[in-house]
């Protein structure tokens, strides 16, 4: 599974080019038809300081081009006088087109820039390649939200204009670099970390009354950070898509959600409401699954480097859900979990689920970071005397070889009440990413358990000193009820 890991950053390169070499040559005479020439010159530079100022911009970049390495050839420009228009603008919205020299940053001359004194306004500004892509844009001012603030001089630019002057006017332009996230696209602007997991949801549904029948369930779900709905709102009522194929089948696409990923461990709580569809009819829409995981359990649907299993919930069907990590208000059954803390400095996280209905126990254990390409035993431990069982402190270690013993836990969580292994007597294998899902269903009439929250989940097995020791506590968990 794709460990999709959304890098929520902002990142913003603006280029600023203003430079003048502005300069007055004196004429001879006294000529009342002597014009001014008008020119431009441009030098590029970096505008570092402002990049976190383009937060909440985003809209305000539409029109203002992608940085390149492309090579300035021209410029094109509108200069009104009075409000009228005199070079640029055709009637059609065209501007006029002035050459740059080649290999400089300012415009040649040209006989349309050859004015009568007088006040001038430039109101558009933008220069190209000599294929015709724009590389920097000056920006309009005006408005509270524009990009006018990240350069010295927006448009419109006012020029005084005499006769007898050869006139550089000075311009500030810019562009920005527009770059994208893996398959998402988001546009960032500058260095403010934040990461994302990817997680993803899909269901089937066997309405009563067609017997058994799966449809692609059509759903929507509610997502908040924490351990209950009273956190904060993460998503809000997001539904998934349906459709029908030219071909009349019926489909659902996977509902996917960017979960925040941030330091240490987070708590997302999750409450899915099924919906009715065009293609299986009216059902009682009510939420179907609901419970609490973390950013590790997110991490146990990772396959690998490019792949993301989804959790699969069936709602009214024969079949389980592929992991049941969240629990259906409706069922009869009570709900245990527990979250395994590494042990022994092995770095494991071990998530165990049991549902409980009666004599029958179904079992689920995640695994992650555990040991690659070895089996790992595990079991559910309790005191004799029936009290709460723990995880044992680093005190434990009473030889003092760095390492706590299944000698040295027992006093604290008790000896093996259930072993979670399959029917063969085998225990899992960890995959070559050291990951596993365990499950298996028990009959349990012959195991007397007074309280489940008394009860600690153990798992074992790893590498020391480059011999793999499978008795070895490496993840240890106290079960807490989690029915709601």
């Amino acid at each position: 599974m794709k460990n999709f890991k959304l890098k929520i950053a902002y990142l913003a390169a603006f280029a600023m080019i203003f430079t003048s070499c502005s300069k007055e040559e004196a004429t001879t005479g006294n000529d009342p038809d002597n014009m001014a020439t008008l020119s431009f010159g441009a030098l590029l530079n970096d505008l570092i300081s402002d990049r976190a100022a383009t937060k909440g911009h985003i809209g305000f970049l539409d029109g203002v081009p992608e940085c390149s390495e492309g090579t300035a050839a021209y410029v094109e420009i509108i200069l009104s006088r009075d409000g009228a228009n005199v070079v640029g603008d055709d009637g059609e919205g065209n501007a006029y087109r002035v050459d740059l020299v080649n290999g400089q940053m300012f415009t040649e001359e040209d006989s349309e820039l050859e004015l009568e004194p007088g006040n001038y306004s430039l109101d558009y500004f933008a220069v190209f390649t000599a294929d015709g892509t724009m590389i920097w844009i000056a920006p309009m001012g005006g408005d509270d939200d524009d990009l006018s603030n990240f350069v010295d001089n927006p448009l419109p630019l006012a020029i005084d204009l005499r006769a007898g002057v050869k006139k550089y006017v000075e311009v500030d332009v810019l562009c920005y670099d527009d770059r994208f996230v893996n398959e998402y696209g988001y546009l960032f602007f500058d260095i403010n970390e934040n990461e994302a997991i990817k997680f993803c949801i899909f269901g089937n549904v066997c309405p009563p009354s067609d017997g058994g029948r799966h449809f692609p369930a059509s759903y929507s779900v509610n997502v908040w950070s924490g351990d209950d709905s009273s956190g904060t709102v993460l998503y809000n009522e997001v539904q998934n898509v349906t459709g029908t194929y030219d071909n009349g089948d019926f489909y659902a696409e996977p509902l996917c959600f960017a979960l925040p990923d941030t330091a240490g461990e987070d708590e997302y709580y999750f409450e899915i409401t099924l919906l009715n569809s065009d293609e299986y009819g009216d059902v009682v829409e009510r939420v179907i699954r609901r419970g609490s995981i973390t950013d590790d359990v997110v991490r146990t649907f990772f396959d690998g480097e490019n792949n993301l299993e989804y959790f699969h919930f069936r709602e009214g069907c024969d079949g389980e859900d592929n992991v049941p990590i969240f629990e259906n208000p409706l069922d009869e059954e009570m709900y245990y979990k527990t979250c395994a803390n590494s042990l022994n400095g092995s770095n494991s996280s071990v998530f165990a689920y049991f549902q409980v209905k009666g004599n029958v126990l179904k079992a689920t254990v995640l695994a992650a970071g555990v040991t690659p390409n070895q089996m790992h035993p595990q079991h559910i431990h309790g005191l004799d005397s029936g009290a709460n069982a723990t995880c044992p402190p680093a005190s434990a270690d009473t030889d003092g070889n760095g390492l706590i013993s299944i000698a040295e836990g027992l006093p604290f969580y008790g000896p093996v009440l259930l072993p979670l292994d399959f029917e063969n007597g085998d225990f899992p294998m960890a995959s070559s990413d050291g990951s596993y899902i365990y499950q298996r269903t028990f009959n349990i009439s012959g195991l007397s358990i007074s309280n489940w929250e008394n009860l600690v989940v153990v798992a074992h097995g790893r590498m020391v000193d480059g011999s793999y020791q499978a008795t070895l506590p490496v993840a240890c968990g106290e079960v807490s009820n989690c029915t709601n």
